[in-house]
């Protein structure tokens, strides 16, 4: 929503990321935002212990390679989040997804787990807001982010971490003003990634609103160690928008070095910029490119094309098709057509 001027996510969020259950204003937003147009009839200042919504994704892809024949696969995803008020400055939250069939996740190796369980459970979180400018939370979830993209395939959620099974047991505390939002953290495994790989580290966002709280520009510092690397990663990200289009856009440089053996050090690269466009509140279009480079001896090069369009036909509807059309250098290309369907209950 930064291309209306809301900077930060938690004028509409119960998280300072955002992409969680929205409170009794963000719901107003949400109903202004679909085809229908609704007003939301929100008492704000009732206190609600319970919030909770149910979401399903249907997902049907057609992808082609280089060699003639076309796969077509379907996958749908469950999700159920719920956030339960203790007290006015302490609640715990949690995600659990379900997938059917189970989502493979690409093998690497920097990225050894060849596939996320069936059943997860994204979140599990003890929250306290001490005060209104002030969030923590203790558990896990993913780690804060610059720019909280949706989807979790881009190379700088994929490759920055252990990819979609990312969500370590941290802590993390949100400092947040008018003008600026301080996100500081540590963090430790989860349990879901192999042997060798689970780390653990610290990192900082930083973020300054600019242009009437049009434009959000920050910085992203981490430091992680396994048994296998050391790892330090440095970014900047900003998120702008004015009106009816916006840009999203963010670029990591990640360090490794190894551990034992002959302790070879090589950066990783990768960057993602998306540009979007509101025709009307209810149907955006999109246009995003991902970049991913990596040096010897873990040699990657590729990037992506993905035009969008999404249309949310009312708070609980929403329906996208996108085009993906990537290519691994220096020959190698792959087009995916994706249709997707989402549905949402009361929240």
């Amino acid at each position: 929503m930064i291309r209306l001027g809301y900077a930060g996510c938690q004028a509409c969020h119960l998280s300072p990321q955002g992409r969680g259950l929205l409170t009794e204003y963000g719901k107003g937003i949400d109903d202004a935002q679909s085809s229908r147009h609704g007003a939301y009839d929100a008492d704000e200042d009732r206190w609600r212990r319970l919030f909770h919504d149910v979401r399903l994704m249907t997902q049907l892809t057609s992808e082609a390679r280089e060699q003639p024949e076309r796969a077509t696969s379907a996958a749908v995803r469950l999700w159920y989040r719920n956030t339960t008020r203790l007290s006015h400055t302490l609640r715990v939250s949690g995600t659990l997804s379900v997938d059917a069939p189970a989502r493979a996740q690409e093998v690497t190796k920097l990225q050894p787990q060849p596939s996320q369980p069936q059943a997860f459970v994204r979140q599990a979180l003890l929250e306290v807001t001490p005060h209104k400018n002030v969030y923590i939370g203790i558990g896990r979830d993913t780690l804060p982010s610059g720019v909280e993209i949706a989807d979790q395939a881009t190379y700088v959620r994929a490759r920055n971490g252990q990819g979609l099974t990312d969500v370590p047991t941290q802590a993390k505390l949100f400092w947040s003003t008018e003008r600026f939002q301080v996100a500081p953290y540590v963090y430790g495994p989860s349990g879901q990634e192999a042997p060798g790989f689970r780390s653990s580290g610290a990192g900082v966002l930083a973020e300054k609103y600019l242009v009437g709280d049009h434009l959000a520009a920050g910085i992203a510092l981490r430091m992680a160690r396994n048994t296998t690397f050391d790892e330090r990663l440095a970014g900047v990200y900003a998120r702008f928008g004015m009106g009816r289009w916006g840009v999203l856009t963010e670029h990591d440089v990640v360090r490794r070095a190894e551990r034992s053996g002959e302790q070879r050090r090589f950066d990783q690269y990768t960057g993602f910029v998306q540009l979007f466009f509101y025709p009307t509140d209810w149907l955006v279009t999109s246009l995003s490119a991902d970049r991913l480079q990596m040096d010897a001896p873990y040699s990657d090069a590729r990037w992506y094309l993905r035009p969008e369009v999404s249309a949310r036909l009312n708070p609980h509807i929403t329906i996208a098709a996108s085009l993906r059309d990537q290519y691994l250098l220096p020959s190698q290309r792959s087009t995916a057509f994706v249709l997707q369907l989402f549905l949402k209950s009361v929240n």
